[in-house]
């Protein structure tokens, strides 16, 4: 993804119409990405489906690429969302139940299902890791801090030496294993095995 000399602008200085609007134009891409994958993006197809005009999406994101960072983004913090919002559920009093290494594990295991499912968001996270664009180190952040909550709160209770030790392992063979895949050197019932391996093994050393 190459550097732009035109910073998006940040959600932190946003209005609550701006934050919708920014939430539009994401939700079109990532249908977008889904339905045609990121090469075949038009910019005219995202102004089409979120309702918003080319000059206005310009303001929010510098270029497509960013664009297709965020939405990334994006995409990856609901899925940490909703697995921190099940542990308030009937779904999630069932996790409760269980020990920190299998809601961990489980989590990890969900992460992984949803790239399996949706490739094209496996590759363009893949990209997004790669990349030596700030914005692009903006979005990992953002990714990292969702993913260190839904660890946490399936954690809640452990030391916090073990909690980052074993968040740190277990995120790494995620990304090991995306990699991997993406790059035509594993497959999945591989990558899969891998993070169990690793999941157990950590947990069996805190």
């Amino acid at each position: 993804m190459p550097t732009s000399e035109l910073p998006p602008r940040a959600l932190e200085s946003m209005t609550r119409a701006q934050l919708d609007r920014h939430r539009r134009i994401t939700d079109a891409v990532i249908e977008l990405v889904a339905e045609v994958g990121p090469d075949a993006l038009q910019m005219r197809d995202v102004t089409a489906r979120s309702g918003v005009s080319l000059g206005t999406i310009y303001r929010y994101f510098s270029s497509k690429e960013h664009l297709l960072a965020a939405a990334v983004a994006d995409w990856q913090e609901r899925l940490t969302r909703r697995v921190v919002a099940e542990m308030q559920t009937g779904r999630g009093r069932a996790l409760a139940g269980t020990t920190a290494e299998e809601r961990v594990l489980r989590y990890a295991q969900r992460e992984l299902r949803a790239f399996q499912r949706n490739p094209q968001f496996a590759r363009l996270a893949v990209a997004l890791v790669s990349s030596a664009d700030p914005y692009a180190s903006e979005m990992i952040a953002r990714m990292q801090a969702s993913s260190d909550e839904a660890m946490a709160a399936l954690m809640h209770g452990m030391p916090d030496d073990d909690v980052r030790t074993i968040r740190v392992a277990v995120q790494a063979v995620v990304l090991t294993g995306l990699m991997s895949w993406v790059t035509g050197r594993k497959a999945w019932p591989d990558a899969f095995a891998d993070l169990e391996r690793v999941t157990r093994r950590v947990f069996a050393g805190t």
